[in-house]
């Protein structure tokens, strides 16, 4: 059945205006295409500028990100022209029709960047949208979101259980010496637990065991402060927290999965590590899967915890990445999923 675009142009704009919250339901709505000018139907919470900045300040990325309902509905990124300063810098016509910036091609100071992205149609005008962003380069030739000057820093990945009452919370910081400042070396771990410090470490592997008595169900703050050095340094600092940890039952389960580095930043050559982590309570029969992508394809899975997976990066075009986890759990005929997506930088 046909529907007539003269008929809808209100029923369209209420479809258009929920890109971002619903996926539409019904099968029909889709048969229509969408005629002349359809700028003032796409809500600009539907279309945005992501801007990521490499750890090491050197690159910033700025990709344009579209709602999936755009494809669903015949629209579609033709072309990105950015704007450097009010002036054109690059016009790319290819996806992800991104914009790699190298701190060395730009001059001290703070900068605009407009990305002009052109949607077209089968049958509509074709309608540019436009994005605004600021960064800002330092004399020290970082880039940065605000002119505060990014200190160098060390690179932590801090690994912990999930614990029932009587068990013991373990908790180990893991310094990535590969993927810190050099001569990065640890001095001493605070643990607190609730606002109150509990232990601290000195030595390695400068860990925390903590016999949990709390109740089944409470939940609590963790903060792991950690005091370290590196050549330049002799009094740095880095803190990690978890915010309502909850004490598990025998009918729990709890699944993380993470990339071990606090930097989006990559070279073709490195690796990066992949980890998922499950606590299943005694009494839980589901069944449980991990699957890692890159770029949506399949690189790794596994029915076994805690798993880990060091993925070589080769050959890979130099821009963003995306690395996706998906955990599983089948049982009693039902099946959900938890996912988690993260950026990566490739910089050369």
């Amino acid at each position: 059945m046909k529907i007539h675009n003269m008929t809808i142009s209100k029923y369209i704009l209420c479809i258009i205006m929920s890109f971002t919250l619903f996926s539409c339901e019904d099968d029909n709505v889709g048969e229509f295409v969408l005629t002349g000018n359809v700028e003032h139907l796409i809500p600009d919470g539907s279309y945005d500028l992501r801007k990521t900045i490499a750890d090491d300040g050197q690159q910033i990325v700025f990709t344009p990100k579209f709602h999936s309902q755009f494809e669903y509905w015949g629209l579609a990124l033709r072309q990105v022209e950015y704007y450097m300063d009010d002036a054109l810098y690059e016009k790319e016509t290819q996806p992800p029709f991104e914009l790699m910036i190298s701190g060395k091609d730009v001059e001290a100071g703070g900068h605009k960047l407009v990305a002009k992205m052109t949607v077209a149609g089968e049958a509509c005008d074709d309608v540019i949208l436009e994005k605004e962003c600021v960064f800002y380069k330092h004399t020290d030739g970082i880039m940065s979101e605000n002119p505060e000057t990014p200190k160098s820093r060390g690179d932590f990945y801090i690994n912990y259980n999930y614990v029932t009452k009587g068990d013991e919370l373990v908790i180990i910081p893991e310094l990535l010496v590969d993927r810190s400042s050099e001569g990065c070396e640890i001095d001493k771990v605070d643990y607190y637990w609730d606002g109150m410090l509990i232990s601290t470490s000195t030595s390695s592997p400068f860990g925390l065991r903590y016999r949990v008595e709390e109740e089944i169900g409470s939940a609590h703050d963790i903060r792991v402060a950690i005091a370290y050095h590196d050549n330049f340094s002799q009094n740095l600092t880095c803190g990690w927290s978890y915010s309502k940890y909850t004490i598990c039952s025998s009918d729990d389960y709890m699944g993380t999965m993470n990339i071990k580095s606090n930097r989006s930043d990559y070279k073709n050559g490195e690796t990066v590590s992949l980890i998922a982590k499950l606590f299943r309570g005694p009494n839980v029969k589901e069944d449980f899967e991990v699957r890692f992508y890159f770029d949506d394809q399949l690189i790794g899975k596994s029915a076994s915890f805690p798993y880990t997976l060091d993925y070589k990066l080769e050959k890979l075009p130099i821009g963003s990445h995306t690395i996706k986890g998906i955990m599983s759990s089948k049982g009693d005929g039902s099946t959900s999923n938890k996912s988690i997506e993260e950026t990566i930088i490739i910089t050369e």
